[in-house]
């Protein structure tokens, strides 16, 4: 899976030329459905909206909370290669990969319990750091907010927005979260996770990018 980021903005420009519609509704490929097929879906455990307005338009998008699926070799490979040179980790070719991504400051994780988001955390780093095979990486698009999960967190930037046109292209609430396997299999949740669940998704990975 590989989204363009300009695919939104040109189906933007498009609907301002000529839709009638003040409107439009985006399936999770940001691709434009009618508001019947936006409204088939009623799963809140799988989907949630994002509502964007713009000055003559309105855009919803309805968003899928976990996706799986797999990516090209040639985009696995550059994705490890960056990782390296932001963090100046070795990634073996049998790890897993995780990444912690933080979008930036919003309503959701602006009303955290920093207390407690912060002992989550200090848990999740200290469980992961005993697994074996395993590459985990604190990634950011806006550094602004990083500190409130705690001074142990090593953070880096998606300077090469790979991540984010790759598998997270809008700005889910509270943060998201990238498994991929040695082979390029990847289980992404987009919005607002529990950290724990992560350690047993690494426990079970099998199961866990399996489609």
């Amino acid at each position: 899976m590989k989204i363009k980021l300009f695919t939104l903005v040109l189906i933007f420009l498009t609907t301002l030329m000529h839709a009638q519609s003040k409107e439009i509704y985006l399936n999770d490929d940001l691709q434009k459905i009618s508001k019947a097929e936006f409204n088939n879906t009623h799963d809140q455990d799988k989907f949630f909206d994002l509502r964007f307005e713009l000055d003559a338009l309105v855009v919803i998008v309805k968003v899928q909370k976990i996706r799986k699926g797999k990516i090209s070799n040639e985009l696995f490979n550059t994705i490890k290669s960056e990782l390296k040179t932001l963090s100046g980790d070795t990634i073996s070719n049998d790890n897993i990969i995780v990444i912690n991504y933080f979008h930036g400051v919003d309503k959701c994780n602006s009303s955290a319990n920093k207390s407690y988001v912060r002992a989550s955390y200090k848990r999740f780093l200290k469980k992961i750091r005993t697994m074996k095979n395993v590459n985990q990486f604190f990634m950011y698009k806006s550094l602004e907010g990083t500190e409130e999960y705690g001074e142990q967190l090593n953070w880096i930037e998606d300077k090469f927005r790979t991540i984010e046109s790759t598998f997270l292209p809008l700005e889910y609430p509270c943060g998201s979260y990238v498994l991929m396997d040695k082979n390029g299999n990847f289980y992404v949740n987009k919005g607002e996770y529990d950290i724990e669940k992560i350690i047993d998704l690494l426990d079970n990975n099998k199961t866990t990018f399996t489609k």
